[in-house]
């Protein structure tokens, strides 16, 4: 009885979520999605860093339309809110990093959006102190031979708090191909750099126009890419 009201308080009552919305995620990016997508009825998403499944979620429109898809935390409390929430989904609490290896997860709540595996990004965002502990972490590569995922990904979503580069690093991107790639990509120097001349000598964004993506769509550090070939 108290792990499913524990369920409840964190999917519904906590995020003040109690009725369907029209969309979910922090910057509207779930409406770009949507509108992308409105011939799509049965798509195939990744959500790695997927923290909620309802607040700032950038997938549960997909969800609701019809699609499923793979979520990922380092969270375990996420993950249990998933498994109630996206039967559809294969949910699961890992890291995610360019080999199998342990890894410290630094957070300052049970479930929390800003939860990292950079420490770097800890000190920045818990600025009274922080809790940490081992994880499990491996490829996305792995997650999805394990679970036979062979075809091509509609969209992946990626926000993990300062490990954006390992992610992408971590699966075959050219084989999976994804149609859309959501990332937050950070300028340190200015938090909301409209001009985006900084994006020119990040790594993250120069890994991804390497493999042939283009930004289509950004508001403040969020930014979609979509495959141009």
């Amino acid at each position: 009885m108290f792990r499913y009201l524990k369920i409840l308080y964190y999917l519904f009552y906590r995020p003040k979520i109690f009725f369907p919305r029209r969309n979910y995620s922090m910057h509207d990016e779930d409406i770009f999605l949507m509108e992308y997508f409105r011939s799509k009825n049965n798509g195939f998403y990744i959500d790695v860093g997927c923290y909620h499944p309802f607040e700032g979620n950038n997938t549960q429109c997909l969800y609701k339309k019809g699609w499923s898809g793979m979520n990922i935390d380092i969270s375990e409390l996420s993950i249990l809110l998933f498994n109630f929430a996206r039967k559809r989904d294969i949910n699961i609490f890992s890291g995610i990093s360019n080999k199998e290896e342990k890894l410290e997860m630094f957070y300052r709540k049970e479930i929390n959006m800003l939860n990292t595996l950079d420490e770097k990004i800890a000190k920045i965002h818990f600025k009274n102190g922080y809790l940490s502990k081992s994880i499990r972490s491996n490829t996305l590569n792995f997650f999805l031979e394990k679970n036979n995922i062979n075809s091509k990904i509609d969209f992946l979503n990626i926000d993990v708090e300062g490990k954006e580069l390992e992610v992408l690093e971590s699966f075959s991107i050219e084989k999976f191909n994804p149609t859309l790639i959501c990332i937050e990509i950070h300028n340190k120097e200015k938090m909301y750099d409209e001009s985006l001349l900084y994006l020119k000598n990040n790594e993250v964004y120069n890994y991804l126009l390497k493999h042939k993506y283009k930004i289509v769509w950004n508001k403040k550090y969020s930014f979609i890419f979509e495959k141009t070939v």
